[in-house]
């Protein structure tokens, strides 16, 4: 039968998922962290060469969103597999995820950033100052609200950048402010969490696991289905 989005259902099913998965997930973000932290040493303790320090960010950069969507990849394998094994190339995000999920960064990001150009390029005045406030806030809003919804369609439906786009915010719709109260919440938590290395470690893919659950609820809630917690989250 069909069941709305809930806000409290959503966070009690994402603890459900750690608590159940607490050992593969620690493993694996105690990995990637360690991996991250290792190209992070080498591009800016060892690495001299400007040009070959550019190329190592940018790996950094690619490096970074593999792990994320890796994360997000093993959610849901979590979840969709509960009651059968898997495998480690099971969490492999694909090529194309990981092409799709940089190339909707890449364009956002430019758009961005030539947008904000273009007002500081105005005559100084009201209507300046308003237009960069508003492309400001407007991109901010749209990474940190519409843009992780992105990369779950990227991850679970192989999405395109532009589908994925128009795909979360049709799936937003009509539960707005439910998913910007569960919002608000992720964003306390992240503020809480920065002020210790611990609560980060913690944090971050709770969060993260948040997002895929809440991600599942609201696909489910469009949907004329049963929301058992086996067969939806």
């Amino acid at each position: 039968m069909y069941h709305p989005f809930s806000v409290t259902e959503t966070i009690s099913n994402a603890w459900g998922v750690l608590k159940k998965n607490v050992a593969v997930i620690a493993v694996y973000t105690l990995v990637t962290v360690v991996i991250a932290i290792a190209t992070f040493v080498v591009i800016y303790g060892v690495i001299t060469d400007e040009l070959f320090k550019t190329i190592g960010v940018t790996f950094f950069l690619i490096e970074i969103s593999f792990i994320f969507l890796g994360f997000m990849k093993l959610i849901f394998t979590l979840i969709d597999k509960e009651y059968y094994d898997f495998e480690f190339k099971d969490i492999l995000p694909k090529l194309k995820v990981l092409g799709s999920y940089l190339l909707l960064l890449f364009i956002v990001s430019t758009l961005a950033f030539f947008m904000a150009k273009m007002v500081y390029l105005m005559n100084p005045g009201i209507l300046q100052s308003i237009l960069d406030k508003f492309v400001y806030w407007f991109f901010q809003f749209f990474f940190l609200f519409y843009f992780p919804v992105c990369a779950c369609f990227i991850v679970d439906d192989d999405s395109g950048p532009f589908e994925s786009v128009i795909q979360s915010f049709s799936l937003i719709r009509g539960n707005f402010f439910k998913y910007l109260i569960l919002f608000l919440l992720i964003e306390g938590m992240v503020f809480v969490g920065t002020f210790t290395i611990v609560g980060m470690v913690f944090v971050m893919p709770f969060v993260n696991i948040v997002l895929v659950v809440a991600y599942r609820k609201l696909i489910y809630s469009h949907q004329d289905v049963e929301d058992d917690v086996s067969e939806t989250i």
